[in-house]
């Protein structure tokens, strides 16, 4: 071959390769563009928007309707049963806890139908003992919500009032579990006796203090004081027993203000109380509540807060006790965002929705160290806490990433949980196996917040970005940037007459708290000539107190129970704060039982008046204190040996019991049925679930999967959660 005719394959090559080329950068440049102009992937669009709306509700009337229809007057509704079930007090609990959420909704007609009918038929004259927390927030918050919404927005003959002497009688009974030594109230009351003769003296810190939200308006719309004088002495007692770190413990003896679980965090048994501070403030314009609030949240960052994580630590000692993202604390980035500390609450709200991402909902504790589940917290009861916080954060700047963050909430709540009745609970977030159960808080709660979350108007980089032609529309008549929720998403419209004060005289500032506090740090520490012996004499009655605990929300677990009233007691165990707490007092027996006998020995010679006070309320003793010290050490030791027995047959209650639950819910519990016949989700052809590995899924599929990646914020936080 001549040089002419290889010149001329060179050149020919040399051609190819260049149109290649150019093939290939205009295909890069057509698909950046796309990418570019795909508008609605990262900014939402209002029609996308409105699907996603649209697909809330409907969540929230497949799950209402079926309540109605399967389960009205109960409490609440099983889903995959289609029956109902009576779990808090026989008083309509899902009802009352969605009527602010058919405001929300637009749905006045019915609103003003169930607000009657609650008038008409809801009593709480009952034998029936009930948690004093919970009653609180979903049905006392539930009525004076409905209370405050009927007056602006129901015409003066439609509605006369009625719900507020109900909201009054219900706080009148919940006021008699006040009446302790300390003013942290108990965590049970019967509704029609008071108090049960025998009620464990042991509450969490949360359980106490979430209550000035309601009871300071209750007080303010019936000018009676009482209400918001015991829900403030509350909180003055727990942080009166503070440690010397100025942390507050998960649970406390409500009658000696000794601390029985001492670990402080943001989580499981102390969340509200944070909560509740700092939304007070806002709601009574009230000083108190902001000191105390901005005091704890400087302790929270520098003892509580690994970046992007909190933990929980010990209050003496600010070490590590356990390094677990429990799903309770996801409300917290919300308080965050309110509060102006943004950059911190985008941190920690990326990764709790990385958890999301991972296996499509959050289990109820995920270890921090091994990466995956908590063993015994796997559930996910379609909880609101990361919902909340997204609406709060797209409040803050109309950031479309919390749109996108929720449209995933959307995706699995819609496509997994939804069954022929109504919306199931998550039993296992690996299996994505259900539960027959529908929390009333996801129609209060989470259909709620993300249902305001879409609906909200957008105004991005200080333009609006939807000012086509496009009409979307916005049902909702409330006013919600003037408004604050409580903890169950009840609706408090901020008025002028909830800035009342009482007297100058009631605001007593934190830091005379803080010298009574000392005073009795320092008359504690000259009554202890050995503090470790006090400590282990704590954790002696912690154990006692926890099992006490077990026993009884074990009793619970059968509705058909008499209490000391003859009365039903109703299954207190359906709160799940209390299931983690079980949980983690178990683990704590475990370790603490091997020291019991030492311990006894140790403190044969230390009794006094407040160790006879507590083994006598552990035990339900009548007996009087006027024996004589030798006496007293061997009620001590009969008492400590008495509880380490009882720790063996509790324990092996609970195996038995949950065994028993297990076999009685097989027939209940069912996987994820892919043939079921749904809805046509806007979600439905973006980002489904792939198994990846036991128990572990990713959204995968379609531009989507380009959308997050592309974001560096979202793989940030991906690397930050594998690494």
């Amino acid at each position: 071959m001549d040089n002419r005719s290889q010149n001329g394959i060179k050149n020919n090559i040399t051609l190819l390769v260049s149109i290649l080329l150019l093939l290939l950068m205009s295909i890069v440049v057509s698909s950046t563009s796309d990418f570019n102009n795909s508008q609605h992937f990262y900014i939402p669009t209002p029609i996308l928007k409105e699907r996603l709306k649209s697909d809330v509700k409907r969540m929230f009337y497949h799950g209402y309707d079926n309540y109605i229809k399967y389960s009205f007057p109960k409490d609440e509704l099983n889903p995959i049963s289609c029956s109902g079930t009576n779990t808090f007090g026989e008083y309509a609990l899902t009802f009352i806890d969605s009527l602010d959420t058919l405001v929300v909704l637009g749905d006045l007609k019915e609103f003003e139908r169930a607000i009657k009918w609650v008038s008409e038929n809801i009593r709480f004259d009952k034998n029936l003992t009930v948690s004093v927390f919970e009653t609180n927030i979903r049905v006392l918050g539930g009525l004076l919500s409905a209370h405050l919404l009927a007056e602006e927005h129901l015409q003066a003959n439609s509605y006369d009032g009625s719900l507020l002497p109900l909201a009054k009688d219900l706080g009148d009974r919940l006021l008699k579990a006040f009446e302790t030594p300390t003013g942290i109230p108990y965590g049970a009351v019967n509704l029609k006796y008071g108090v049960p003769n025998g009620e464990i003296a042991i509450t969490s810190t949360a359980s106490a203090t979430t209550f000035s939200l309601e009871f300071g308006i209750l007080s303010r719309l019936t000018n009676d004081r009482k209400y918001d004088d015991a829900a403030r002495k509350a909180v003055r007692s727990i942080w009166k027993y503070r440690s010397d770190l100025e942390l507050v413990g998960n649970h406390i003896n409500i009658i000696n203000g000794e601390w029985t679980i001492k670990e402080a965090g943001i989580g499981t048994g102390v969340d509200s109380f944070y909560e509740y501070l700092y939304k007070s403030a806002i709601y009574f314009d009230d000083e108190e509540y902001l000191s105390l609030f901005e005091k704890n949240y400087k302790l929270i960052n520098k003892y509580i807060k690994k970046d992007p994580w909190y933990v929980d630590v010990s209050i003496d000692r600010a070490s590590i006790v356990w390094p677990i993202y429990n799903s309770l604390q996801s409300f917290w980035p919300g308080i965050q965002s309110m509060y102006g500390d943004y950059e911190n609450a985008f941190s920690t709200i990326k990764s709790f929705h990385i958890v999301w991402r991972r296996y499509g909902f959050i289990p109820e504790g995920y270890n921090l160290l091994s990466g995956n589940v908590q063993p015994g917290q796997k559930g996910y009861p379609l909880r609101p806490e990361l919902a909340e916080s997204l609406y709060h954060m797209y409040q803050t700047n109309k950031d479309p990433i919390f749109i996108r963050m929720a449209k995933d909430l959307v995706w699995t709540i819609s496509n997994v949980t939804t069954t022929k009745c109504g919306h199931a609970n998550i039993l296992d977030v690996e299996s994505h196996q259900l539960d027959d159960r529908m929390e009333s808080f996801f129609l209060s709660e989470t259909c709620k917040y993300l249902f305001l979350l879409f609906n909200s108007i957008d105004n991005y980089n200080g333009t609006d970005i939807h000012s086509d032609s496009t009409t979307y529309s916005n049902p909702n008549p409330i006013d919600i940037e003037n408004s604050i929720f409580n903890t169950e998403g009840h609706i408090f419209p901020m008025q002028s007459r909830f800035f009342k004060k009482f007297t100058t005289n009631d605001i007593i500032d934190i830091n005379l708290i803080q010298k009574e506090n000392n005073n009795i740090l320092k008359d504690d520490k000259n009554n202890n000539s050995n503090k470790e012996k006090d400590i282990i004499k704590n954790n002696n009655n912690n154990n006692n107190n926890n099992n006490n605990n077990n026993n009884n929300n074990n009793n619970n677990k059968n509705n058909n129970e008499k209490d000391n009233f003859g009365g039903n007691k109703i299954n207190d165990n359906v709160n799940d704060n209390e299931k983690k707490e079980v949980v983690k007092v178990n683990n704590n027996n475990n370790n603490n039982n091997n020291n019991n006998n030492n311990n006894n020995n140790n403190n044969n010679n230390n009794n006094n008046n407040n160790n006879n006070n507590n083994n006598n309320n552990n035990n339900n003793n009548n007996n009087n204190n006027n024996n004589n010290n030798n006496n007293n050490n061997n009620n001590n030791n009969n008492n400590n040996n008495n509880n380490n027995n009882n720790n063996n047959n509790n324990n092996n209650n609970i195996i038995n019991n949950n065994n028993n639950n297990n076999k009685n819910n097989n027939n209940l519990l069912l996987s994820y049925d892919s043939t079921l016949e749904k809805a046509n989700w806007t979600c439905e052809p973006l980002p489904f679930l792939r198994r990846i590995s036991s128990g572990t899924f990713q959204f995968i599929g379609g531009p989507q999967d380009i959308e997050w990646f592309e974001d560096k914020r979202i793989r940030d936080a991906m690397f930050d959660l594998t690494s």
